[in-house]
């Protein structure tokens, strides 16, 4: 029998989540490659609002057509250093007593060799502990590994918090396959394991029972050196999947979202889907659209994260026109009224390019209500008068305003400013999330931000 291993992707402590295809990417990318080494792999995913289970027992959350929806929540207490944010703090994701369960099932079935548990934000991080502490408390004797963005942006605070058998702080698939080997007592030779993003295999999306989207990557990394961005810390050079491999492999996978579908819902959540477009991006939507052209396809695309306006030409408009993109979030953060922000955004968009890049998508057809612009609130130092002047330009194109509040991630330039404005304890994840520095601001009032908030939402109606 080959030797099992044991995936968890922990729930989300917070006072708001949302499920906009969020999906483990890093996880289901290693189960892949773990069973191409022969290893079995099984996957307990905290968030997967369609598990079987989360069905037939927990009321399920709204949800939208193409696929997004609620989480099934709880409210817990409050960190004390979080006890004065006017919110409900709540768990989202499978309650404790179902993973507990599941955990106990997967232990009398064939308990596994090692348990290797994901991370996401460094502020989520007591679920993550009290994740590695019900491992334990169910499999006592099974080792615990932790890897994933907390893990490897602030990997003394991980390995002190959840105190994990191992923790890996960087992305080699290798540097896992060689734990679990030792574990094993199995030796081979791993010089010739390819181990870059480029040869990874197809993300074992077969290991849910039921999907409604795919989430997607195309690529690691970013061009830019945003100051308050740790795309660069986390991946430090860009990788782009062969444009044949990447469709070759998309097309493996869309059958897992059910024979003879009306629609396939697909998201993009590449950090920099457009860079290089037209070695990249062009190639593979013109493969996309030749795929629904002559074989019927119905694909549909969604870009949560922002796209880089300085790559939107009409092509390229065009292309994601014809191919369905039914969300389109543009990179904007700031205008030129505020050049302090635009340099620390790598001076990746000014005002000229966002207006090219909106006439551009206006004239492939999208309408204001498909497009908006993410603008960043929360930084060091800035006004509301920046904020404004941001918000206007954008509702003055016809774009619908998504503010992003700035959240201060470790290892970034702004970091450590941040947390001397904001007067918090860098070594506090809890207090680098970004629904909390509305209440930090020693110049704007949380009640003056939410009346900014309001207005916002009024300019969005006006526009839908």
């Amino acid at each position: 029998m080959s030797q099992s291993v044991l995936l968890i992707n922990p729930p989300i402590y917070d006072f708001a989540a949302y499920d906009f295809f969020n999906k483990p990417l890093g996880l289901l990318y290693l189960a892949s490659f773990l069973r191409q080494h022969g290893y079995e792999v099984r996957l307990i995913d905290c968030l997967d609002r369609k598990h079987p289970e989360m069905l037939t027992r927990y009321p399920p959350g709204r949800a939208k057509a193409n696929g997004s929806g609620k989480y099934f929540t709880r409210i817990i207490d409050k960190p004390a250093c979080l006890a004065h944010v006017p919110r409900y703090y709540h768990r989202y994701g499978m309650p404790v007593e179902l993973v507990a369960e599941l955990l106990a099932r997967q232990s009398q079935a064939h308990q596994p060799l090692a348990v290797l548990v994901s991370s996401m934000m460094t502020y989520w991080y007591p679920a993550v502990a009290d994740t590695v502490s019900l491992v334990r408390e169910c499999m006592p004797d099974v080792p615990v590994a932790l890897g994933g963005i907390y893990a490897r942006l602030m990997p003394a605070h991980a390995r002190d918090t959840c105190r994990p058998d191992r923790l890996f702080t960087g992305t080699s698939l290798v540097d896992v396959l060689g734990w679990l080997d030792e574990l094993a007592g199995t030796k081979r030779n791993y010089d010739h394991i390819q181990d870059e993003f480029i040869s990874w295999p197809v993300p074992a999306y077969d290991l849910y029972e039921h999907l409604d989207y795919l989430t997607l990557i195309t690529s690691l990394g970013c061009p830019f050196h945003c100051d308050y961005c740790a795309s660069r810390v986390l991946q430090p050079a860009l990788q782009q999947r062969d444009p044949d491999v990447f469709i070759e492999q998309m097309l493996a996978l869309l059958p897992l979202l059910g024979e003879n579908q009306e629609v396939y819902n697909i998201a993009f959540m590449d950090d920099a889907l457009l860079a290089r477009a037209n070695t990249h991006i062009i190639p593979i939507l013109q493969q996309c659209r030749q795929l629904t052209k002559y074989i019927g396809l119905q694909l549909r695309f969604y870009c949560p994260n922002g796209l880089h306006m300085r790559f939107i030409n009409q092509e390229v408009a065009d292309l994601m026109a014809a191919n369905h993109f039914d969300m389109i979030r543009l990179s904007y953060e700031s205008s030129d009224y505020a050049p302090r922000w635009q340099a620390a955004s790598d001076d990746k968009v000014s005002d000229q390019d966002f207006k090219t890049a909106v006439n551009c998508l206006k004239k492939a057809g999208f309408r204001p209500s498909q497009l908006e612009a993410y603008i960043l609130t929360g930084l060091p130092g800035q006004s509301m008068d920046e904020i404004n002047q941001s918000a206007q330009v954008v509702h003055d194109l016809g774009v619908q305003v998504r503010l992003c509040q700035y959240s201060p991630i470790p290892g970034t330039p702004l970091f450590e400013t941040s947390c001397r404005e904001y007067g918090v304890n860098p070594d506090e994840p809890l207090l680098h999330n970004n629904s909390i520095l509305a209440t930090l601001d020693k110049r704007v009032s949380f009640e003056t931000f939410q009346r900014f908030k309001d207005k916002i939402q009024q300019l969005n109606r006006v526009l839908k």
